[in-house]
């Protein structure tokens, strides 16, 4: 399997960025409540690209998606709140533009000078945006002088403004490059992606779609799996336990056929030990899950196996996707166990994905932002939005 490099690609330090308007697109897709964002974290990774362009005299044209808005503008996915919190941690005034292409977005951006910042409404407002529409990417690619993706978590999709866009601006004989958490990011799982020896991946949370290719995939790359969340009740559920009233569904989607196919590998290892509650997530007590949960109760912490934190003591290589347990509701006992297991390894460790950050607290892992990206450049070695750079 070819890995992709940063040698394959330039980054925005090898730009001449001076006087350039420079479409920088960057994963603002976050949480919003009240028109108020909630959780910057996303918004702080992407400080870097933006000052540094700014600081070398360049225009930053600034993009990215929120949420779902399905093709169409809706007022309660707009930008303006990340404008809002950019504008306050850069120190500077950010305009927002009222769509992401169109006569208004291009007139923003050339009428402003070097050193100044401006925001592109919502790409998803337009369909093109998720189809890679070619007229749509067109329309984006002339805005700017050049272009920069500094979007990670969303680099395993070959959507306009991370494929189309950079594919048309490099036929124009403009610049594409990877911004500073684009190079992070590559950076921080190349040992997981290249590296050999005895490997672990652990894999919980709640977001099955993506978590069950993550199994699929990774089963067959790894040593051992080791499961937990709502991940480990559709596995146990498969294998037949009485997982009670745990949850299994995703959108009315019952995964537990998929995981029936993966339960033969004898490297997805069921749990043994978790706390049960109610379904109010009132501790209950632990239980072996074999011995089954019981109506009225669900599997709320999987506890990881003395096999299992053994198993991630000895590993050279070691990821982790997603929280043991329902850790907002107080079950951390399983996360912590994992901290302190990886902590004791010798072994390279990375976690990946924003809902893991909390629960993982004081873990001494390199820390990736990328969920879906990241599993698609641990099993494939490469990313759409990365192919699009490509000198």
């Amino acid at each position: 399997m070819g890995v992709q490099l940063m040698a394959e690609y330039k980054t925005i330090e090898d730009l001449d960025l001076a006087g350039k308007k420079v479409l920088v697109r960057l994963d603002l897709n976050v949480p919003v409540k009240e028109g108020k964002v909630t959780d910057t974290t996303r918004i702080d990774a992407s400080l870097r690209t933006i000052q540094y362009t700014i600081e070398n005299n360049g225009i930053a044209v600034l993009c990215s998606h929120l949420g779902r808005p399905g093709g169409k503008p809706n007022p309660d996915l707009s930008l303006k709140p990340a404008a809002d919190v950019l504008a306050e941690k850069l120190g500077k005034q950010v305009k927002l533009a009222p769509d992401c292409i169109g006569k208004q977005a291009e007139e923003l951006a050339n009428n402003s000078e070097p050193g100044e910042i401006v925001l592109l409404e919502n790409l998803r407002f337009h369909a093109g945006e998720e189809e890679n529409n070619a007229d749509f990417a067109g329309s984006l690619a002339k805005i700017a002088d050049a272009y920069v993706n500094d979007a990670f978590g969303t680099a395993h999709r070959a959507h306009a403004s991370t494929y189309g866009v950079p594919v048309e601006m490099k036929k124009q004989g403009k610049d594409v490059a990877a911004g500073f958490l684009m190079a992070k990011e590559l950076k921080i799982w190349q040992p997981i992606v290249s590296g050999k020896g005895y490997s672990v991946a652990v894999i919980g949370g709640a977001k099955l779609k993506e978590k069950m290719k993550a199994v699929k995939k990774f089963s067959k790359k790894f040593d051992r799996i080791i499961l937990g969340g709502v991940v480990s009740n559709v596995f146990m559920k498969a294998a037949g336990y009485d997982i009670g009233d745990s949850k299994y569904l995703e959108k009315g989607k019952d995964y537990t056929p998929d995981a029936e196919e993966l339960l033969g590998p004898k490297n997805i290892i069921l749990p043994s030990r978790v706390i049960a509650a109610t379904t109010d997530f009132k501790k209950e007590g632990e239980k072996n899950p074999g011995q089954g949960i019981g109506k009225g109760h669900i599997a709320a912490d999987v506890i990881p196996s003395r096999e299992d934190t053994d198993a991630i003591k000895k590993a050279e290589r070691i990821i982790w996707f997603g929280p043991m347990g329902a850790y907002e509701f107080g079950f951390k006992e399983g996360s912590l166990a994992v901290v302190e297991a990886i902590n004791q390894s010798k072994g390279y460790a990375v976690i990946g994905g924003g809902d893991l950050a909390a629960a993982a607290s004081g873990v001494k892992a390199k820390i990736s932002t990328g969920g879906g990206a990241s599993i698609q450049y641990v099993t494939a070695g490469k990313l759409e939005a990365l192919e699009a750079l490509k000198a």
